[in-house]
């Protein structure tokens, strides 16, 4: 179904409204499918149109005319000219999409140059017997412009070219409608399993677990702690897609990615010239989100007025846009995030005391994957399998030599950093179907826990030299593997000279993979 009040506020209707008027002296109509007026908005300009539609009886009129009119398209999808019963004259096209009628535009209100004084009379007594006073009606014919017989058929020209645009915005609608319900269904199927989303099954997630299932009947806000990387979002989008409004919109900004006036711009819109810019009006994401959750990341990062106008939309559910003196009213959902410590914060005067207590209602907080080995090996392998239905390479698998560096690296991008590594190994790792070794990057290899002693066997018959032996092979080996077999790297990281490093490889038989 096409959305006319979008339609309406469009650039396109705004200027044919201004042109048409200006050239032709017209009011421009838009018309549903049932012959339905969509003009609520817009006043009338036309004087005569003005006085007509200022009672209900002249409306409705007014009404079943353009309605006797638009009965043209059941048989005919060809714009034409018409006159009206008062002696305007007109031109309306219809609107089609994809060989179906969906409404109609029409621009109305010319007078012709030459008209006699009997007929103007004829249309004059039409009026009075809607109960209009006569004076009156003179007046509006004396202020109507007046336009040459051949500007109808440019008028008829424009209004049919404007009718192609009106197609066009509603075809971009309802392919952007179409991604974003795709988008959503996606998002429900991933998110609508209770928490399947998020992978692990440390303690420190159990935790998150168990608080989700006790909030999933609350509306309160959210406050969600970790570093960055952590998986603040995906935890917010879950906490959004597993509640009572998972139907509605998820909405989310960065705090800290605008400057003080942008983002009150963004989070609460803007009036019209309210600051070097702003050419225009504009919704807030709060106006967006309405009835929906709003997904604050980085709410740190807000400046102080910013947090006094959160705090008020969280109070009593109003705000005013930027240079607005009208009180928005929204029903939204607050799910915050944040890197910092915010009590560290309202000691040094840069954050609300009486914010943090409103946000911090359900206080949750995503450990950093140093603290959640026992997810690591999990998580690899989740976006392992992401990436493999990517690449078209079902077979590709992680070695369990690879596995030991994963877990014994110390990750301070956390999640993130993990996710991307993975996505990185997959390419680098080629048409091979093991990720080894030599695939790690440095700084994965060199954080693997030094050298274990090789294995002394029961009945102590290994010898102390084979021992040592045994113990120098793995040393330069794996020292050779955490530079890339680049060996005056390993040389220098062993103290020994390249040359002592080349007879020693030979010594041990060492090959690089």
């Amino acid at each position: 179904m096409i959305d006319w009040n979008r339609i309406q506020e469009s650039h396109v209707i705004k200027l044919t409204r201004e042109i048409c008027y200006k050239w032709w002296g017209v009011d421009v109509q838009v018309y549903d499918e049932h012959s339905n007026g969509k003009n609520n908005k817009a006043p009338f300009q036309n004087p005569l149109c003005r006085l007509i539609n200022s009672t209900p009886d002249g409306a409705q009129s007014c009404s079943a005319n353009y309605k006797k009119y638009l009965k043209e398209f059941n048989t005919s999808n060809k714009p034409f000219l018409y006159e009206c019963p008062i002696g305007l004259q007109g031109a309306i096209a219809p609107i089609i999409t994809k060989g179906r009628y969906i409404g109609a535009i029409a621009g109305s209100g010319i007078q012709a140059l030459r008209i006699s004084t009997s007929i103007q009379r004829t249309y004059i007594k039409r009026l009075r017997m809607l109960g209009f006073d006569t004076r009156e009606i003179e007046r509006c014919y004396k202020r109507l412009k007046q336009a040459p017989e051949h500007s109808r058929e440019y008028l008829l020209d424009f209004i049919e070219m404007v009718a192609r645009d009106i197609v066009a915005i509603y075809e971009m609608l309802q392919e952007k409608e179409e991604v974003i319900r795709k988008q959503a269904a996606v998002l429900e199927r991933v998110y609508n399993k209770k928490y399947t989303n998020i992978v692990g099954t440390s303690p420190a997630i159990k935790k998150i677990f168990d608080i989700l299932e006790l909030i999933e009947n609350f509306d309160s806000p959210v406050l969600i702690e970790g570093e960055s990387g952590t998986g603040k979002e995906l935890l917010a989008a879950s906490i959004h897609y597993n509640s009572s409004r998972k139907g509605k919109i998820f909405v989310l900004q960065n705090c800290s990615a605008f400057s003080n006036t942008l983002l009150n711009s963004e989070l609460f819109g803007h009036e019209k010239g309210s600051f070097t810019g702003a050419t225009s009006e504009k919704k807030g994401l709060f106006e967006i989100a309405d009835n929906g959750t709003l997904f604050l990341d980085e709410i740190g990062d807000m400046d102080i007025e910013a947090q006094a106008r959160l705090l008020r939309v969280l109070e009593d559910g109003t705000f005013y846009r930027v240079g607005g003196v009208e009180i928005k009213r929204v029903n939204v959902r607050i799910i915050a995030a944040t890197n910092k410590e915010l009590l560290k914060q309202i000691e040094q005067g840069s954050f609300r005391r009486d914010l943090f207590y409103r946000i911090n209602t359900i206080s949750l907080t995503m450990p950093p994957l140093r603290e959640r080995n026992e997810d690591i090996a999990l998580l690899a392998d989740h976006f392992l399998k992401s990436y493999r239905k990517i690449h078209y390479d079902e077979k590709k698998e992680i070695s369990p030599e690879v596995m030991k560096f994963l877990m014994a690296y110390h990750w301070p991008g956390n999640i993130r950093e993990l996710k991307n590594l993975i996505e990185r190994l997959v390419i680098f790792s080629g048409k091979e179907k093991i990720i080894k070794l030599h695939h790690l990057p440095r700084e994965i290899m060199a954080a693997y826990p030094v050298y274990q002693i090789p294995e002394i066997h029961k009945n102590g018959s290994k010898k102390l030299k084979d021992t040592l032996e045994s113990l120098e092979k793995e040393l330069v080996k794996q020292a050779l593997q955490r530079t890339h077999w680049n060996k005056t790297a390993a040389s220098k990281e062993l103290d020994i000279s390249r040359a002592s490093l080349n007879n020693k490889i030979i010594q041990f038989n060492i090959r690089q993979n």
